[in-house]
């Protein structure tokens, strides 16, 4: 079977209806003369690469996977750089790359005028690392909780490939695309987190300040409190006259949550809700989608082995059920299946998507038909979220419509009982 190097697309097997289940492995070896080499082989196991090796000659000392992309996999959850300014470095990078200005020169004009100043230690870091013989991945690499790991795996394979202008700017649209994407969902949830604290310090404020004062007025004038502003007043009471031990409880409960929030089981049973519920679970659905065909997408395209890019993919998530649903693909993968036999075995992914990567490994072309899969999914999206804005903003004008006209209504029940003692 023949190798590839890190980064270099096999042009025969795309002529091959099934997926090129390899991945990358480095490589320590002797040849005959006694010299220790090293590099990087792309096989389906270990074994594969050992028995290469032997056939030119040489005897392996360690075989194992490429720690660049487990590295990053492992590394990218969480990070404080904004994607957006990251998306502006990569393209500044691949524009100048093209027009030929070397990388450590690119680095320092984008420090000093490229980016946000917010930004710029963060260029100048990385011009420090070029000039003391670091590569751009090698860089990148070592910022991985900033850095996407599929943004360190583009820049290895252009180092690899010596197209790293292209290739910055294909990682540049990536990062784009999947900001604009973040920036929807942002978007779509916004009105109803900002409906839901509004609506709640109105309604506290009236209980708590608003209510005490007129009923203290009706005291004054001998009318009798109806029931429910009886109730209403009780509450208002209550908070405030229990508010520390009300504000002490819930920073307990907000600590407890927080606690919870980071175990396994709460994780799952959120990511159970997401996928699940009536009306975010299509969007949830959708989201994944169009992040992982845009991912897989951009990976293959850029020569980047399928095993390698389904690694990466996994370490982008932080959902369990996505986790899962590489680690299937990957080791059905690993066992002889084709993607489209791994895909068809799972279910997060809908039979339209999986028909059209279908036909993109029969024709060869599998990264145009997942981008084009991914602009699908990304249109869905946008209408999906439309609907679901839609569909909340009349629910919680409703809900707090409601909760308001209580509290009005509370407010002026009184007010027969006062004129009936004036009339009196």
């Amino acid at each position: 079977m023949p190798t590839v190097p890190f980064g270099q697309p096999d042009l025969g097997a795309r002529a091959e209806p099934r997926a090129d289940a390899r991945a990358t492995f480095v490589y320590r070896a002797v040849d005959l003369d006694g010299r220790e080499t090293r590099g990087t082989l792309a096989a389906a196991t270990a074994e594969e690469v050992a028995r290469k090796l032997r056939s030119e000659g040489r005897t392996p000392l360690s075989i194992d996977r490429d720690s660049a992309i487990s590295t990053s996999q492992r590394s990218t959850r969480g990070g404080r750089a904004r994607r957006s300014d990251l998306a502006l470095l990569c393209r500044h990078l691949g524009t100048m790359a093209e027009a030929g200005v070397p990388l450590a020169e690119a680095l320092d004009a984008a420090a000093r005028e490229g980016v946000r100043p917010e930004f710029r230690p963060f260029a100048q870091a990385l011009a420090i690392d070029i000039e003391d013989g670091l590569s751009l991945s090698q860089a990148f690499l070592r910022r991985g909780r900033e850095v996407p790991a599929i943004v360190v795996a583009l820049t290895r394979a252009a180092e690899s490939t010596g197209q790293l202008g292209p290739m910055l700017l294909r990682a540049a649209d990536h990062l784009q695309r999947s900001e604009r994407l973040a920036r929807q969902i942002r978007a779509a949830s916004a009105y109803p987190m900002f409906m839901l604290g509004a609506g709640s310090t109105v309604v506290l404020g009236l209980l708590v300040f608003v209510l005490p004062r007129f009923a203290k007025i009706y005291a004054d004038r001998g009318a009798e409190l109806p029931v429910p502003t009886k109730i209403l007043l009780g509450i208002g009471t209550g908070v405030r006259e229990n508010s520390l031990a009300l504000l002490v409880g819930a920073l307990v409960l907000a600590a407890a949550i927080f606690a919870l929030s980071r175990s396994t089981v709460w994780e799952r049973i959120v990511d159970r809700l997401r996928f699940s519920a009536p009306i975010l679970g299509p969007v949830a659905r959708l989201a994944f989608v169009a992040v992982a065909c845009r991912t897989l997408a951009t990976l293959l395209a850029s020569g980047i082995h399928l095993l390698d890019a389904i690694t990466i993919c996994r370490g982008l998530v932080r959902s369990p059920r996505a986790e899962a649903f590489w680690l299937a693909l990957d080791g059905k993968l690993r066992n002889g299946a084709s993607l489209v036999e791994a895909l068809r075995t799972e279910t997060m992914l809908p039979p339209t998507v999986v028909s059209m990567i279908a036909a993109g490994e029969r024709s060869g072309r599998l990264p145009t038909v997942l981008a084009r899969a991914a602009d699908f999914a990304e249109e869905d999206l946008e209408i999906a979220l439309k609907r679901v804005t839609s569909l909340i903003e009349p629910v919680m004008i409703l809900v707090f419509g409601s909760v308001l006209g209580a509290v009005a209504i509370a407010l002026l029940l009184p007010l027969f009982s006062v004129s009936r003692v004036v009339a009196g």
